[in-house]
């Protein structure tokens, strides 16, 4: 009797499958080596874009006050009665680590000719397995264990080293968020970013990560995204999503009845 997680491994490898069959001429190849292209360049150009140090000034002191008070605001909500919603929500984020919904956006917008979700389902794929890598190697270094060791699954043994910091389950979410603002704006942003928040509740309640380990996957995913962004060089991105971040910022100094202070100044 197969299991329901072994189901939707199924249901995953045979949609992926007929996806790859029909879309296997050379277009599908191309789109397959710009998309790792992106991958590639976004890993240094993700140090070099403007928009990350807006996404550093929120997510750096996070982490750090995390770090400070891991153990209390584990003593407080780790172990506590999980919620359905919030259980499923996280355990699904394993499901989201395969390109599912990546390629449907691909497939769809191909079949209809839509470049802009085909667009979309290339940059999230880079994006967030960029992210998954990161986050993957950066559990190598021994920061901290998990709250509690020894009963960890498959796919949080296998696929990363002993420290918990920072979370893979939440970067499936967190990084659909940003490129879901990025091309569809922010109404529909919420949806994947209350996903996000829920996937870090049941983390922390469950004992498998430290806050710190969901803040940090906030900020890894964030400059991933940016940073393919960058990449791709793609234009038609969401006119809130242009008004909050396609902007040119300069920084200067004023003076005002003989004091000096910050000069900020946009340029849309």
């Amino acid at each position: 009797m197969l299991t329901l997680f072994n189901q939707l491994l199924i249901i995953i490898f045979v949609t992926l499958t007929s996806l790859c069959s029909v879309y296997a001429e050379k277009t599908f190849k191309e789109d397959s080596i710009e998309t790792l292209t992106w991958m590639g360049k976004a890993s240094y150009l993700q140090f070099t874009q403007r928009n990350n140090l807006y996404f550093a000034a929120v997510g750096v002191p996070a982490v750090a006050y995390a770090f400070e008070h891991d153990k209390r605001l584990q003593a407080r909500y780790g172990g506590t009665e999980i919620a359905n919603i919030v259980d499923h929500v996280g355990d699904a984020g394993v499901v989201f680590n395969f390109p599912v919904l990546h390629g449907a956006f691909y497939w769809y917008g191909k079949k209809y000719g839509n470049s802009h979700h085909v667009q979309f389902a290339k940059e999230y794929f880079a994006a967030m397995y960029l992210a998954l890598f990161e986050t993957g190697i950066l559990s190598y270094v021994d920061v901290h264990k998990r709250p509690v060791v020894g009963d960890e699954s498959f796919w949080e043994k296998e696929f990363r080293g002993d420290s918990s910091w920072p979370s893979g389950h939440v970067i499936p979410y967190m990084s659909l968020t940003f490129k879901t603002m990025q091309f569809y704006g922010a109404k529909w942003a919420a949806i994947p970013f209350v996903f996000s928040i829920l996937s870090s509740m049941q983390r922390v309640q469950d004992n498998k990560h430290w806050v710190s380990d969901v803040t940090a996957s906030f900020l890894i995913s964030a400059w991933a995204s940016e940073g393919v962004r960058a990449a791709a060089g793609y234009d038609k991105n969401h006119p809130f999503y242009k008004w909050a971040f396609e902007h040119n910022l300069t920084m200067g100094f004023i003076k005002n009845n003989g004091v000096l202070g910050p000069a900020l100044s946009f340029t849309y």
